[in-house]
């Protein structure tokens, strides 16, 4: 075991997944494209709707990485599965300029997918 690891068991976490934990890295780093991306002329509530995902999906991310993500069932990899699909359609829309109130929808609904994930695997480790 490495020294992390046995810091995180002395706290009573458990390490979190990289398989898992990647997938909530990488929708807290599509919002942050997504708040790059958008243009300086945009509405002020798309603005606010972009910053406000990002602080989600940021808290997200900071949640699975502080709590551990190691241990769950089976309907959890439900979850992850959602999310890697919602991942997916966000980064292809990015890659694709979508715009950006259409990329939006796409990003919301992956941090939402991102949070029902940390909400399922911190219940179940209660």
């Amino acid at each position: 075991m490495n020294p992390r690891e046995e810091r995180l068991r002395e706290f009573g976490v458990a390490p979190a997944s990289k398989e898992r934990l990647d997938h909530v890295l990488q929708n807290y780093l599509l919002a942050l494209a997504g708040v790059d991306q958008c243009a300086v002329s945009a509405s002020d509530d798309l603005k606010n709707r972009l910053a406000a995902n990002l602080e989600r999906a940021e808290r997200a991310y900071a949640d699975a990485a502080a709590d551990g993500l190691a241990e769950w069932p089976r309907t959890i990899d439900i979850e992850v599965q959602a999310l890697a699909e919602a991942n997916e359609r966000s980064r292809l829309a990015l890659h694709n300029g979508t715009p950006i109130v259409e990329l939006l929808s796409h990003l919301e609904r992956g941090t939402d997918r991102a949070n029902r994930v940390i909400e399922a695997a911190l219940e179940r480790r209660d």
